[in-house]
């Protein structure tokens, strides 16, 4: 039977939560997958989950944690480094036996694959493997820093000021979107549940027209992602560099599913690290003419195009994690 309890894995100044899905009958000493939401780190929180993946974890009875971190530009690198190795420690050390740890996928969507890839470059042990769902792997690529207009006209930065001054927070879906996930959208097996449906209650909307998520594309048009992360993101250019080759082996191995059609984080981002790392490295599974996040809202019993590519993809990371 898949459960979900709720625990504080980190006190940074405000309690910081993750949600952990499990079943009584998975194994001691099965892997843990981590998961960061997306939102492009300004926005969401991580009920915004695709139904899909809890599925593949729950067929494969690995535990999931999807683990809350606190929002750019407010938390700052450092900041959220801390978020996360956090978690990473948390999901490590989970319902173990003293003196144990367990061995940890850590993925992400979109944004949140940026904090999973952060903890490839800057926590030991590394990863069993990083898991990418049109994934954010680093900012230092030409989509970041080419001033990239993704409104219909640039966001002035007077308009942003307001929402650049508020307090520190974690990620919260707002209430009522179809892509936020509640367990009742599955059967204690793991299965579509046929007889869920929609709450009637209405979708929270901003309260502005200039809201926080809109930071994603304010910061990538002013070509500020660096400014803002470049402490912690350190790209994948030192993979080149023969000296690394140790470095590189170290590195976990990583499965990217990504479309083709993808304007908010271009397949090309991608395809990055896979030049940097290598093909043994990274193996990217492309799914034809689909934009950002297709799948977000899917389940494992749905023809939707491109699911065949996801199931692809979670196929090999099981056969890296077996």
């Amino acid at each position: 039977m898949l459960s979900k309890s709720t625990e504080v894995f980190a006190d940074h100044g405000m309690p910081i939560e993750c949600d952990i899905y499990t079943g009584s009958d998975y194994p001691e000493d099965a892997p843990v997958f981590l998961y960061f939401h997306p939102g492009g780190l300004v926005d969401w929180g991580r009920d915004c989950l695709a139904p899909w993946l809890v599925q593949a974890c729950c067929q494969r009875k690995w535990p999931l944690i999807s683990a809350s971190y606190r929002l750019m530009p407010q938390v700052g690198a450092r900041g959220l480094l801390d978020d996360v190795t956090a978690a990473y420690k948390f999901a490590r050390e989970w319902n173990t036996k003293e003196g144990t740890e367990r061995r940890v996928i850590v993925g992400g969507a979109s944004g949140g694959f940026f904090t999973a890839a952060l903890i490839a470059h800057h926590c030991t042990p590394p990863p069993l493997a990083l898991f990418s769902i049109s994934g954010i792997a680093t900012f230092r690529h030409p989509f970041f820093n080419s001033s990239t207009l993704r409104t219909p006209e640039p966001i002035l930065d007077e308009d942003m000021a307001p929402v650049i001054a508020l307090p520190l927070m974690v990620g919260k879906t707002p209430v009522g979107s179809p892509t936020a996930f509640v367990l009742d959208m599955l059967l204690g097996d793991g299965s579509k549940n046929p007889g869920y449906k929609q709450p009637d209650e209405p979708v929270e909307q901003p309260k502005t027209k200039l809201y926080r998520g809109v930071l994603y594309e304010y910061y990538t048009y002013k070509n500020a992602w660096i400014d803002l992360l470049g402490e912690v993101d350190v790209g994948y250019d030192w993979a080149k560099d023969p000296a690394n080759k140790l470095r590189v082996e170290k590195w976990p191995p990583t499965v990217i599913f990504h479309g083709d059609a993808d304007p908010d984080v271009p397949l090309g981002v991608s395809q990055l690290v896979q030049q940097s790392l290598g093909d043994e490295k990274v193996k990217i599974f492309v799914t034809k003419d689909q934009s950002h996040l297709f799948e977000l809202m899917n389940f494992i019993e749905d023809d939707e195009p491109g699911m065949s590519t996801v199931g692809d993809a979670m196929n090999c990371l099981e056969q890296i994690v077996t």
